[in-house]
């Protein structure tokens, strides 16, 4: 099983093309936003205590994010691939990911994407995206600077580990949405073939 992982900052375009190569390869897409988002939506328990740190710009808590995340991996052991939008976003995440998917012969992390952008270029996307699609985390100012602070200071130094260095793949975000999926087909194809 293949394991691409798409890392970079909220705004960036990771779930666009994830939703492009998981059509293209008949990969499975795991965004933890999204899976997130529809438990809130649907108010179970889990939408009921992510959305307090969402709603403010924070990181959800690891131990609640890896658990709903291995339940999800868990259903798609027959796959050929997962692609993984948003996760993992802490060292610890990284470390869980690498046991569930030891512990199941799952394969490792082949590929991950890391998606680079200009800050200013990221604050406007995301206020457009709030105007579209009324995500709360994206309407509110404060609440996506508190999200691009929080992913400049935690998340985006989690893959520095030497231990990564061949498998990172640096593109630029600020490309056209054709550009940067021709880029990552071809480098999904190398790996295929």
């Amino acid at each position: 099983m293949i394991h691409i992982i798409l890392f970079g900052p909220p705004g960036c375009g990771k779930g666009t093309q994830a939703k492009i190569i998981s059509n293209k390869f008949g990969f499975i897409h795991l965004s933890t936003g999204m899976i997130f988002r529809d438990h809130m939506k649907k108010k179970t328990n889990l939408g009921k205590l992510v959305s307090y740190y969402i709603n403010q710009g924070i990181l959800v808590p690891d131990i609640i994010t890896t658990n709903m995340l291995n339940i999800e991996i868990k259903k798609h052991f027959q796959s050929k691939g997962i692609i993984y939008d948003g996760y993992p976003r802490t060292l610890t995440q990284i470390f869980s990911l690498e046991k569930v998917l030891k512990k199941f012969g799952l394969g490792k992390i082949n590929i991950i994407f890391y998606f680079f952008i200009q800050k200013n270029l990221i604050i406007h996307r995301l206020l457009k995206r709030g105007k579209t699609s009324h995500r709360n985390d994206d309407i509110d100012i404060m609440t996506v600077q508190r999200r691009i602070e929080e992913y400049d200071q935690e998340t985006s130094l989690i893959w520095k580990n030497y231990k990564w260095k061949n498998n990172i793949i640096k593109l630029n975000a600020a490309l056209s949405v054709e550009e940067i999926s021709t880029f990552i087909e071809k480098k999904i194809m190398n790996l295929l073939y």
